[in-house]
This record gives C-alpha cells, structure tokens and sequence, in this order.
C-alpha cells in the first residue's frame, strides 16, 4: 500500500511535469508561428526595398552616363514648365 502511494505521488508529479512540458510546446509552437509570419513579411518588403533600389541604380547610372556624355539638357535649353534635373 505504501510502495502503491509512492508510485501514486510520482505519477502524478510526472503527469503535471509532462502538462508544463505541452503547454510550454504550445506556446513555443505559437511563437514559432509568428514568427514566420512576420519573417514572410519582412522578406517581401526586403525583396519590394531591393527592386526599388536596384530601379534608382540603374537610373542613377544613366543619368551619370548622360551627364558624362553630354547628353542632358543643359538649364537653357528647359522650358520654364519644365522640372529642372538637381545635379
């Protein structure tokens, strides 16, 4: 009867053990969604950030290459309507 209490009390002491453990799972499950979420998230906008980049190199470079070969307009030749180009 005793050894019975015994292996009662550690039963019961395994099973709480074992509740913390799957709540403990549940919560890290959770978080790990998330934050998969917020990852997918951030990757889109990453990839969003580096085209819009990759699009102002690109014309960066061919307003240089332009200003290198004299092929803008000089401020003379705008129209008044016209945007001037900041150099």
């Amino acid at each position: 009867l005793e050894n019975n209490t015994v292996l009662t009390d550690k039963l019961k002491k395994v099973q709480q053990e074992n509740e913390e453990l799957k709540a403990r799972m549940d919560k890290h499950m959770e978080l790990s969604r998330q934050l998969s979420t917020e990852q997918a998230v951030l990757q889109e906008s990453l990839e969003k950030e580096s085209k819009v980049n990759k699009r102002l190199s690109m014309e960066n470079e061919e307003l240089l290459w332009k200003l290198h070969n004299g092929d803008l307009c000089s401020p003379r030749k705008l129209s008044p309507s016209s945007p001037s180009v900041p150099l």
